[in-house]
């Protein structure tokens, strides 16, 4: 970590990458003006603003309101790419039914108040007794053989209590070999599994290399654990004022916190020191 507020004045800057809860906006409040004005400018200047987010696409649409003229977004880890402006996937790492079966069973025997939710290509599906914020957007099922035609892109596991950091160091053991576990919200208790290998830096890569950008371009914005990957893979990983401490130091520089636009007010100044494009 570099220092705060201080972009590199020679970054040859090809393309943002940002993540989005805790990073351009904060407890579900729409993005700021002064954000929004910032990705307008980035993009005005020819340079791809790239969401990558845990986000599932549903959850997608309040920002295609705000910022309609984005174009390929990372979301659910990077297990699926999505055109916002299309409405349309473009690309999607599943888990095999029998891998799926076999992380919920391996989760089970080690500890049985274990709860499942999987997000699929056709929507959530939760067991009986998993706790989410959208009851209304979820289909509870009883037996895993009812989502064995779905596409499954990520799995979330709930044991009932809020310290995800804990949850994850004692589930991530158990899957290691079928699965990346990782999580996106220290307090709510839940540790998300993407197809093995695939984290938000693995698919950004991809859409950089179909952007024609190559990594040491890319400056990243984040402030999670599931952003680290991404941070430390850019060229110049940017971790928010209110990121936890593990992602300020995998970062390269640490920025303003959300609540006080800290994308806007560090892209700004990297856009300033750029040559007139």
């Amino acid at each position: 970590m570099t220092g705060t507020g201080t972009p590199p004045a020679d970054f040859d800057l090809g393309l943002v990458a940002s993540d989005i809860d805790g990073t351009l906006l904060l407890d579900w409040q729409p993005i700021s003006e002064t954000t929004i004005d910032a990705i307008h400018r980035c993009q005005q200047m020819g340079i791809p603003f790239v969401l990558v987010t845990g986000r599932p696409i549903r959850w997608l649409a309040a920002i295609a309101e705000q910022i309609p003229d984005l174009g390929r977004v990372v979301c659910l880890n990077g297990a699926v790419v999505y055109d916002i402006a299309t409405g349309t996937i473009v690309d999607a790492h599943t888990l095999s039914h029998a891998g799926v079966r076999e992380i919920v069973t391996a989760i089970s025997a080690a500890h049985p108040e274990a709860h499942f939710a999987f997000e699929t290509l056709t929507g959530l599906f939760i067991d009986d007794g998993f706790a989410t914020r959208s009851p209304q957007d979820a289909t509870v099922i009883a037996d895993l053989d009812e989502i064995a035609d779905r596409e499954v892109v990520k799995i979330l596991v709930s044991l009932g209590t809020d310290d995800s950091a804990a949850l994850h160091d004692l589930l991530g053991p158990l899957v290691t070999r079928s699965c990346h576990a990782t999580f996106s919200d220290p307090v709510n208790g839940l540790v998300e599994l993407a197809p093995r290998g695939i984290t938000k830096a693995k698919t950004l890569e991809s859409v950089c290399d179909h952007l024609g950008v190559g990594r040491e371009r890319v400056m990243a914005f984040g402030d999670m654990p599931n952003d680290i990957e991404m941070l430390s893979w850019a060229g110049h990983g940017v971790a928010m004022g209110n990121a936890l401490d593990i992602v300020k130091e995998s970062a390269d520089a640490v920025t303003d916190s959300v609540a006080d636009d800290g994308v806007a007010h560090y892209l700004n100044a990297a856009l300033d020191a750029l040559p007139a494009r």
